[in-house]
């Protein structure tokens, strides 16, 4: 809630993240989602929050049938446990919904949950606006590997493939925004439920606009600042191993942290560059889930490559798909995934494979440009 003046009064106003449930749920837990999920099964509970679930699906490209049931946790032979299962009249399954926010995929996402549905059934995921291009690119990718994925349809808060494969058929891989869902939900007007779905509204609101969440007992363990740690390692390995392969070179320069995270300038193939942790949009959410970046920028008093033909030099990548590059006002930011479930050195030589392909377009560029 915030307050105004009217007057002489002091007036109080609902903001759109005040609800009961947000106030209790962000006082009482710090497990947000499995408090959301809840939350939404409940709400499926009604017949009519289900027929808009069925109407979704259907606009995605396929039909669950009537959908009787909706169960939260429902673990599966396999060892998946979505957050939500629907299930038909005859009690099979129909459609796996899994909801984010802030977290990233598991080691089951998506591949064994589509693995687990039947033929023509959907898996869903429900996310925050800001995460909708980056996870539906990530997603598509890890799709992309296990099946042959065709894009069904694509607005900007809901998002449609099919993913085939002959040993499974065809499964339904959907992703739509939070506030989306809520809104259909909202407009089917179901008396008994409104409520509950606007509570719910006001608790993805807070979760979604909060910059401090509480703290988890588990975060504050030694494994974060043992990653971090980490990192910093990674990009000092990084660096010198670019310098000995004369991708990019530092003399004149120093290691030099920011507020955002630790790193250092270099120059790649004459661009100058800040290369490290870039917290700020590592938690943004509408960039890709990775903590370390290249950010170009034109330093000024420096004999180093113009920012506009950094920027044009690596035009591809901002049109690749997923991107893999963006073109921002005063700069040119890279992100550079990291592969996980490998040991260090493969992700130090991913790292600086990736600064070696974006030397070689820094280079092919400036020679074209000079002739």
């Amino acid at each position: 809630m915030s307050t105004t003046m009217e007057g002489d009064r002091i007036v109080t106003i609902k903001t759109n993240d005040d609800s009961l449930l947000a106030h209790l749920a962000w006082m009482l837990s710090s497990r947000h989602e499995d408090v959301a999920v809840e939350a939404l099964g409940y709400i499926l509970k009604s017949a009519t929050a289900r027929k808009v679930l069925e109407y979704l699906v259907k606009s995605g490209g396929t039909n669950t049938g009537e959908i009787s049931s909706v169960r939260t946790q429902v673990g599966g032979e396999d060892g998946t446990r979505p957050d939500l299962v629907g299930f038909d009249e005859n009690s099979n399954e129909c459609l796996i919904i899994e909801a984010k926010f802030w977290a990233g995929l598991t080691g089951n996402q998506p591949t064994a949950y589509l693995k687990r549905l039947p033929s023509e059934k959907a898996l869903l995921f429900v996310v925050p606006v800001s995460r909708i291009e980056t996870l539906w690119a990530e997603l598509r990718h890890l799709a992309g590997i296990y099946g042959s994925i065709s894009i069904f349809m694509s607005s900007t808060e809901f998002k449609s493939a099919t993913v085939s494969r002959a040993d499974f058929g065809t499964k339904y891989l959907m992703l739509i925004s939070w506030q989306d869902l809520l809104n259909h939900l909202e407009n089917a007007d179901d008396l008994d439920m409104i409520d509950e779905i606007r509570q719910l509204q006001g608790f993805v609101n807070r979760i979604d606009e909060s910059g401090f969440p509480p703290l988890r007992i588990e975060e504050l363990g030694p494994e974060f600042p043992r990653r971090l740690r980490g990192l910093r390692q990674l990009v000092n390995d990084a660096t010198n191993r670019s310098v000995e392969r004369q991708y990019a070179d530092i003399a004149g320069l120093r290691i030099t942290p920011r507020y955002r995270g630790y790193g250092r300038y270099l120059r790649i193939a004459g661009a100058g560059v800040w290369f490290g942790v870039d917290s700020v949009r590592w938690a943004k959410g509408s960039y890709p889930d990775t903590p370390i970046w290249l950010i170009f920028e034109q330093w000024k008093a420096d004999s180093s490559i113009r920012l506009d033909q950094t920027r044009k030099a690596l035009e591809s990548l901002e049109h690749s798909d997923p991107k893999e590059c963006y073109g921002e006002v005063d700069e040119v930011v890279v992100p550079i995934p990291l592969p996980v479930g490998i040991d260090y050195e493969s992700v130090l030589e991913s790292v600086v494979g990736r600064i070696k392909r974006i030397a070689e377009l820094i280079t092919a560029h400036t020679q074209n440009y000079e002739e």
